[in-house]
């Protein structure tokens, strides 16, 4: 029997290992995959942002659960446990931390070598399809594997994505249902036709009615289904079906202020083509000359002036639902945390049972918040593993 079995070989799996085996452990991670850590490469547009320094506890949805966690494995304490491993960083713009290699591959090639030095093995192309407690007095875990292998632990680490909540659901937990999240949004198209490509600087808000959901500056993507953008992206955890995407494309001023600036160019504009040259891109100058119903070989009258800063300070799109998928960052759902301890995330329902990643129903925003949330919970779960490991 091994001490210290961890199903999945992500972010977060082999942080468990690397914890796990630190503490003498003897410790195996089982990959579904053909490659352990794969998905770490594609993170960040390959580059892999590791962490973000200006993190908290409330930017994730289950803010209480994550504060424990979080206490233990801060943006600092992660960075100098990868600074420990051999690892060099760089801090960017909005607290960003990236491999000064620019490079997702050093992060993976520092992990491996990690697991090595550690003593971890790593088994690939091992998907687990069965976890169950055995029926003896000294715990453990019976695990099966797709083929009808069997293996023995005394204690499992759960940290596989949609197997690993499918996994602890067939041990007792509740699961939420999965939700792409941190990705682009399916909108109505009428107001924004031919800004397909165009990018912006705005706020972006969400509401529900009168109720405000979601609000925040950054740089948004028009796409020819909706809009896409890392403020989208943070916009669709809140995002509900039928609430309303209000686009502010002058967030730096008021609509009393852009108004007056408009005025101002009337003067000497000859039409509402001249009147917006050197605003927008030419082609939300058109959008919003469309919108508010003016011509563009037309002079400039007060009354399309107003119409004109109107929709350009809340330009409104009826949200329809997530955009596809496939092309989320993250899937909200999995594990309910009602059934982890906090502490050291281990199961209340199967003591030896721990998980952590993406398998329990924690997400945050973009900007290294996921992945910290991935490296953060597997090193207290891979730890927390090796106490069922005594004798």
């Amino acid at each position: 029997m091994i001490d210290v079995a961890v199903v999945g070989g992500g972010a977060s799996g082999l942080c468990a290992a690397i914890a796990a085996a630190s503490e003498g452990a003897q410790t195996l991670v089982l990959e579904a995959g053909e490659r352990a850590g794969a998905k770490i490469l594609a993170t960040g547009n390959g580059r892999c942002n590791l962490t973000n320094r200006e993190l908290s506890a409330a930017d994730y949805n289950q803010p209480s659960f994550v504060e424990s966690v979080l206490r233990l494995w801060g943006p600092e304490a992660v960075l100098s446990w990868f600074e420990g491993q051999g690892l060099l960083t760089a801090l960017e713009r909005e607290g960003r931390v990236y491999p000064l290699s620019n490079s997702a591959n050093s992060v993976l090639d520092v992990l491996r070598c990690a697991c090595v030095r550690a003593g971890a093995s790593v088994r690939t192309s091992a998907r687990v399809e069965r976890i169950a407690p055995l029926d003896r007095g000294d715990g453990g875990f019976a695990i099966e594997l797709k083929g009808g292998e069997h293996t023995r632990a005394r204690s499992v680490v759960v940290a596989a994505c949609a197997d690993g909540a499918r996994l602890l659901g067939d041990c007792g937990h509740e699961l939420v249902s999965p939700q792409p999240v941190l990705g682009a949004l399916a909108t109505d198209t009428a107001p924004i036709r031919g800004l397909s490509g165009v990018r912006v600087r705005c706020r972006l808000r969400l509401l529900d009615g009168e109720r405000e959901l979601f609000s925040q500056e950054g740089e948004l993507l028009f796409r020819d289904y909706g809009i896409s953008g890392i403020v989208t992206f943070n916009a669709s955890r809140f995002a509900l079906p039928g609430c309303t995407a209000e686009i502010d494309l002058v967030p730096s001023v008021g609509e009393g202020a852009f108004l007056g600036l408009l005025q101002e160019r009337a003067a000497w504009a000859a039409s509402y083509d001249e009147l917006m040259q050197g605003i927008f891109h030419n082609q939300v100058n058109r959008a919003l000359l469309r919108l508010a119903g003016c011509k563009p070989s037309m002079e400039p009258a007060s009354e399309g002036l107003g119409k004109i800063a109107r929709a350009a300070k809340a330009l409104r799109l009826r949200v329809e639902g997530p955009g596809d998928p496939k092309h989320a960052q993250v899937t909200r759902g999995g594990a309910a945390v009602s059934g982890f301890d906090p502490g050291t995330l281990e199961s209340l329902r199967a003591p030896g049972l721990f998980a952590c990643g993406e398998c329990l129903d924690v997400d945050g925003p973009c900007g290294g918040y996921n992945l910290h949330w991935a490296w953060a919970s597997g090193l207290v779960a891979g730890k927390a593993a090796t106490s069922c490991c005594a004798g």
